[in-house]
Formats: structure tokens, C-alpha cells, sequence
């Protein structure tokens, strides 16, 4: 049977119109591919702003009803142990300004609202923030703040009394006021976590304001949004679901997490970072070697979904230029496709137009040595209309049928 190399390009659709990135790109390579393999259009209904974790669980062949959280995901993607009576929850470092927000007909008070969710994608002295605030003892409850790549952050909240039973503070907006944790089940469990979170959320708040690291910033690392409460949760491997020997060439924290809680190999790649600054060349390489010994490898590419939220539309079709040169002419000089099968696709739109992820299609493409093609002309959003639309549920179904 053939092996896979499954190429993600997260967020690299910006949806079903003229002008998007994809389209703007000059990208033989994947185009070259595209029109020689089968290609047309994913959609991913899942949710207004669809996760990438909900969307590439999905594309590993593993139904929603089994999905453990982001925020454990995460978790496991930093090096984590997963442990009983603790609940993992993403968090990104941000900046907030408090205003004055009319609550009521006549009545005014202060609130943070969210300026910039990433801090600027500035990491000056977030290692000397994190340092500050990565452990405290809250009415019982120990909290634990570890800092993951860039911007982002995972919590852990540990005790016997603790409940997945919360909500978060991220609103997932700029210019949106920061809620409060509140509890989803009144039960005593879920009301103490939550209220042990605000305090938490307050505390740090307040050491954030004030800390130095924030003079030498353009704006201020202030606060820490919460969003993805979850536990950890047994789930059958890889190889088990799947009879393959799987393997995760990334530095984003949820697909690592993802490769870890389905005992799937993950080595850590130099100069792999999950910004745009990753080395390609590296991943390229360490992909196509990890297919000796691998039934299935997956090469995750977090650079386009960060273009994407920048909302430019040439920064955004370059970096997929660059991967283009980067990743997959090394593939085309490297794989044997007759014993190989190249699948690209995304998990969801970072839409350039809007710089939020979306609903919608974007393309795929499959490359194998025999393969039927359906000649569609390149690797972008209109062309791929022509060819066939699946769900983003069925993807793995569709990929196994040409083994």
C-alpha cells in the first residue's frame, strides 16, 4: 500500500471569491500538481469562527463527539503531562484598555475591552511576564501559567474540586468587552472554579499592569484572555484507528498536542517555530525523511493563517509563494509517487478580506502516481469549484481510498 504525506496549509483559503490569495500566488509546484491529481473544495461548517483544532481533528479521520478540548490539546503540545483533577485552558497574552461601557439606559461603567488579542505579535518581555505569574495558590486550587509559542499560553487549574463547567474571557474580538468566567452548571464545583478563575484573572491582571516589562513594549502586555476548558480524555492511537504509522512534522502547539494524544511520532524540528519565520526547508526535509518509517506523516504550516489575520492580501499570497519553493519543490524533487500519495488542503479560511477564520470551502488536492485526474486548472478557490465539494468530516475517508 502507498504511504501519505498530508500537507496542511493552515488558513490558507480566504473563501469563494476572485482576488484571494491562493489565486494571486505563483505557485507551480502545487498548481503543477493540482492539475495532474483530483481536486476541488472542503467545507468546514464548524462553528462561526471554526478552531483549528475542531477542523484538523476532523481531518485525521476522528469524529466531534471524541474531541477532548483545545485546551488539553494544547497542553500536550508544549510537553505537558496529562494528569487526573486538572483542567487545561488556552491563553494568549493581550492587551486591554479599560473604558467606560454603558451597561444600562443612563449608566456607565469601567470595563477592559480588547485592543489587540496577540499583543502586536510582539514577544518583548513576555518570558519576564510569564515568569511572574506562572504559579499561584487560590482558595485550594494551584494555577499554573506556561508559556507556549509567541503570544499564546496554556493555564492548568489542579484540585480535586475542579470543573470543565466554566466559560472563558476571550470574546474573540477586538473592541469587544472582556467578560468574566461564569459558570455553565450551578453546581458548587463549577460556581468555585469560576470564581477562583476571576480571582486569578484579576490578580494577574494587576501585576500586568504594573510591570516593568511593559516600558520597554509599544503597547502593553496587560492581560491574559481564557478560552478552551478541557480535560484529558482516552482516545484509541493512530495505528489503532487507522492501521498506520503516524508521524507530526509542526511547531503549533494543538497539532503537536493532536500527534501526542494519538501516539503519533513528534520530533521537534530546529527551526521549526509556528510563526512565519519557521524554517520550510527544515519541515520540508524532516517530512520526506519521516516517510521512511512512517505509513502516514502530516506537515502542518501555521504561516498562512497568521498572514491571513493581517489582512494583506500580497504579504499572504508571498508566504504561500515561499512555501511553494520551501516545501513542495522539494517534494516534487524528493518523493517517489509511485509508492507515495501527496494530499494539501487547509482546515479552515483565515479570510484576508475579514482576518477572522470562517465557515465555508476552500480547495484540496491529491497526487499519486496512476491517479485519475479531473484537470482542474490550479490550486485556488474559483478553480477548484469545478471539481467536487465534500464535507471536511469525509476527508480522510476520501484520501484512504487511494492507498
Amino acid at each position: 500500500m502507498k504511504k501519505i504525506l498530508f500537507v496542511i496549509l493552515d488558513g490558507a483559503g480566504d473563501g469563494l471569491k476572485k482576488g484571494t490569495s491562493l489565486e494571486h500566488a505563483h505557485k507551480p509546484n502545487l498548481d503543477s500538481f493540482t492539475q495532474n491529481g483530483y481536486a476541488g473544495l472542503i467545507e468546514n461548517k464548524s462553528g462561526k469562527h471554526p478552531d483549528s483544532g475542531v477542523s484538523i481533528w476532523q481531518l485525521f479521520g476522528y469524529s466531534l463527539d471524541r474531541y477532548p478540548g483545545r485546551g488539553y490539546l494544547d497542553a500536550m503540545g508544549i510537553g505537558l503531562p496529562p494528569r487526573p483533577h486538572t483542567l487545561y485552558m488556552r491563553a494568549n497574552f493581550a492587551t486591554v484598555e479599560k473604558k467606560n461601557v454603558k451597561v444600562a439606559e443612563g449608566q456607565f461603567e469601567p470595563r477592559y475591552v480588547v485592543k489587540d488579542r496577540r499583543v502586536g505579535r510582539d514577544p518583548t518581555g513576555l518570558n519576564d511576564i510569564a515568569k511572574d505569574i506562572e504559579e499561584m495558590h487560590i482558595e485550594g486550587f494551584s494555577v499554573k501559567f506556561h508559556k507556549s509559542v509567541a503570544h499564546r499560553a496554556v493555564l492548568t487549574i489542579s484540585s480535586i474540586g475542579v470543573s470543565q463547567n466554566i466559560t472563558g474571557t476571550d470574546p474573540g474580538k477586538t473592541g469587544e468587552i472582556v467578560p468574566e468566567v461564569s459558570a455553565t452548571a450551578s453546581d458548587e464545583k463549577s460556581v468555585k472554579t469560576a470564581a477562583v478563575l476571576n480571582k486569578w484573572v484579576k490578580e494577574v491582571t494587576n501585576i500586568m499592569e504594573n510591570h516593568p516589562a511593559n516600558k520597554h513594549r509599544e503597547i502593553p502586555a496587560n492581560m491574559i484572555l481564557l478560552r478552551g476548558p478541557s480535560f484529558y480524555k482516552i482516545d484509541k492511537s493512530f495505528e489503532e484507528e487507522h492501521g498506520m504509522k503516524g508521524a507530526v512534522i509542526a511547531a503549533s502547539p494543538v497539532v503537536r498536542g493532536m500527534g501526542k494524544h494519538f501516539e503519533m511520532d513528534t520530533p521537534k524540528i530546529p527551526g521549526a517555530t509556528a510563526t512565519v519565520h519557521t524554517d520550510l526547508k527544515a519541515k520540508a526535509m524532516a517530512a520526506i525523511e519521516a516517510l521512511k518509517d512512517h505509513d502516514y506523516v502530516v506537515l502542518h504550516i501555521l504561516a498562512p493563517d497568521i498572514m491571513g489575520h493581517d489582512m494583506i492580501v500580497r504579504k499572504k499570497a508571498g508566504m504561500i509563494e515561499k512555501i511553494d519553493r520551501d516545501v513542495f519543490a522539494r517534494i516534487k524533487e524528493f518523493i517517489n509517487f509511485d509508492k507515495t500519495i501527496l494530499c494539501v488542503t487547509s482546515d479552515h479560511i483565515t479570510s484576508v478580506f475579514t482576518g477572522d477564520h470562517e465557515p465555508g470551502k476552500f480547495p484540496f488536492m491529491i497526487y499519486t502516481s496512476g491517479i485519475e485526474s479531473n484537470n482542474l486548472e490550479g490550486y485556488y478557490e474559483i478553480a477548484c469549484r469545478k471539481g467536487p465539494v465534500i464535507d471536511i468530516s469525509e476527508w480522510m475517508e476520501l484520501v484512504l481510498k487511494y492507498r
